[in-house]
Parts: structure tokens; C-alpha cells; sequence
């Protein structure tokens, strides 16, 4: 029975070493991808409010652009009358 246990042993203790080792990584895995969830989440936010920023100044523009073509045939039709 000795030679048996002489045998297993250590190769149970070593698989208990590396189960070891490898819980500590999965704890250090799991912090890192918090923290990573954390950062996207504030970059989603920033690009959520530029995308906002863009589209309200893309309609902005666009109201300009229409109230220009408007002053344009204001002017036209001012120019015709005179």
C-alpha cells in the first residue's frame, strides 16, 4: 500500500497545486472583466451622447439649410418686383 500511496500522492498534490493556481486566475480574470464591463459601459454612455449630439446638429443644420433657400427666394423674388 505504500508504494501506491508513494505513487498517487504526489500527483494529487500536485493537481491540488495547480487547482490552486488556477482559482487564483480565475479571481484575477473575473476582477479584470469587471472592470472592463465598468469601462465600456462609461464609453457606450459617451458614445450614446455623441451619436444624440450629432443627430441634433445634423437636423440643426439641415433647418438652416432650408431657412436659407428660403431667404434665397425672399431675395429673388424681391429682386424680381424691383
Amino acid at each position: 500500500m505504500s508504494e501506491v500511496t508513494d505513487i498517487v500522492l504526489p500527483i494529487l498534490q500536485r493537481i491540488q497545486t495547480e487547482l490552486a493556481d488556477l482559482k487564483r486566475q480565475v479571481i484575477s480574470l473575473d476582477g479584470r472583466v469587471d472592470a472592463m464591463s465598468e469601462s465600456f459601459a462609461k464609453i457606450e454612455s459617451y458614445i450614446t451622447y455623441s451619436l444624440g449630439l450629432i443627430s441634433q446638429n445634423k437636423a440643426d443644420l439641415d433647418r438652416q439649410g432650408r431657412a436659407l433657400l428660403e431667404i434665397g427666394r425672399r431675395v429673388e423674388a424681391l429682386e424680381h418686383l424691383s
